[in-house]
C-alpha cells in the first residue's frame, strides 16, 4: 500500500526545517504541531536516528561502557524519544526523563517508552535546571541551539555522570561538536569514539571534521512500509552519517584503540586510502588489495565495521 499522503506531507515539512540552512545561528522554534506530526516523524525520520544510535551503542558497549540498570537517565530534546528507547534497549535504565521545549513532545517520548518497555518508569519532566542525570541522552539537537542555549547544555553535561551525544554528520554540526567535546574533556574521560583525550585533531584543518556512518537496520531492506515511503521521499536509507560523542565521569573498562577509522575510505581497484584519528593528527593509511584482500573487501562491501585497522 502506497504511504498516506498525510504522511509524506509531515515528513516533508519536518526535513525542510531540519535542512533549512537559511536559519542561520537562530534557534529553531517548536515545530511540532500534534502527535501526528511526532508519529510521522518516529516512523521515519527518528527510524533513520535509531539506526545511528544501534551504532554508537555497540561501540560503547564494546568500549567497555557499564549497563544502566537502576540508573536516572534523562532524554534532553528528546523529540519522539527515540534516542532513549534506543538507550534502554542496549543498557536498561532504573527511570527515564524526557523533556524537550515542546511539553507535547516530552509527553509523547515518555508514553513511547512505557509502552515498549513497561517495567522502566518514564515521565516528562519541564525543565532540566538542577537535575543531575546519571546518563543524559542529546540526540541531533546541537544544530538547533543558538549561543545561549548551547551553554546551558554544556552545563547540564557538566552536571552528568555520563553524556552520550549523537549529532548529524555534517561538517559544520561535527565540528561544533568536537568544540564542545575539547571545552568537556578535562572534565571526563572519553568512552568514545575518540582514542586519546587530546585535543581534536579534526579541528585543526577546516576542511576536516569527525564522522561516520552507520549501517541501516534490516527493515530498510525489508519493512515495505518503510521502503515506499523513503522511496516516495527520496530519502536514501543507505546513507546514515553521523558524528558523535560519549564522556563518562567514571573510565571504562577497555581501553580504547590506538586510532580511531574515520569517515568512508577512498577506493580503486587495488587499494582502500583510510583516513584515522591519533592523539597526534589526523593521518591516511593504505590498504592494498594485494597484500590485505580480506580487508579490502570489508572496506569495500561493509566499511562501517571498522573502527580500528591492524598496526601497520
Amino acid at each position: 500500500m502506497a504511504p498516506s499522503q498525510d504522511l509524506l506531507a509531515r515528513v516533508e515539512r519536518l526535513r525542510a526545517l531540519f535542512l533549512d540552512e537559511t536559519r542561520g545561528d537562530r534557534t529553531l522554534g517548536d515545530y511540532w504541531r500534534d502527535d501526528g506530526d511526532l508519529a510521522a516523524y518516529d516512523a521515519v525520520l527518528g527510524a533513520r536516528i535509531g539506526w545511528k544510535w544501534d551504532a554508537v551503542l555497540a561501540e560503547c558497549r564494546d568500549r567497555g561502557l557499564p549497563r544502566a540498570d537502576g540508573l536516572r537517565v534523562l532524554d534532553h530534546g528528546c523529540g519522539s524519544g527515540i534516542a532513549a528507547r534506543r538507550f534502554v534497549r542496549a543498557f536498561g535504565a532504573g527511570s527515564v526523563s524526557c523533556h524537550d521545549r515542546s511539553p507535547r513532545a516530552a509527553a509523547f517520548a515518555a508514553r513511547a517508552l512505557q509502552a515498549e518497555f513497561a517495567g522502566v518508569p518514564a515521565h516528562a519532566v519541564d525543565r532540566v535546571d538542577g537535575l543531575q542525570p546519571d546518563v543524559l541522552l542529546v540526540s541531533h539537537v546541537l544544530g538547533e541551539l543558538d549561543a545561549d542555549a548551547e551553554a546551558s547544555l554544556r552545563a547540564l553535561i557538566a552536571r552528568s555522570r555520563c553524556a552520550i551525544l549523537v549529532e548529524p554528520g555534517s561538517r559544520a554540526v561535527s565540528r561544533r561538536l568536537s568544540a564542545l567535546r575539547d571545552a568537556l574533556v578535562g572534565e571526563f574521560h572519553v568512552v568514545a569514539p575518540c582514542p586519546h583525550r587530546a585535543a581534536c585533531p579534526a579541528l585543526a584543518d577546516a576542511a576536516d571534521w569527525c564522522h561516520f556512518f552507520a549501517p541501516p537496520g534490516p527493515e530498510a531492506f525489508t519493512n515495505g512500509d518503510f521502503v515506499r515511503t523513503a522511496r516516495a521521499l527520496g530519502i536514501d536509507a543507505r546513507a546514515l552519517p553521523y558524528s558523535f560523542v560519549v564522556l563518562s565521569r567514571e573510565p571504562v573498562a577497555v581501553a580504547p584503540p590506538a586510532h580511531r577509522v574515520l569517515g568512508r575510505p577512498r577506493l580503486d581497484k587495488h587499494a582502500a586510502t583510510v583516513q584515522l584519528c591519533t592523539a597526534a593528527r589526523l593521518a591516511d593509511t593504505v590498504v592494498e588489495k594485494r597484500t590485505a584482500p580480506a580487508l579490502w573487501r570489508t572496506l569495500k562491501k561493509a566499511p562501517a565495521g571498522v573502527r580500528s585497522l591492524p598496526a601497520p
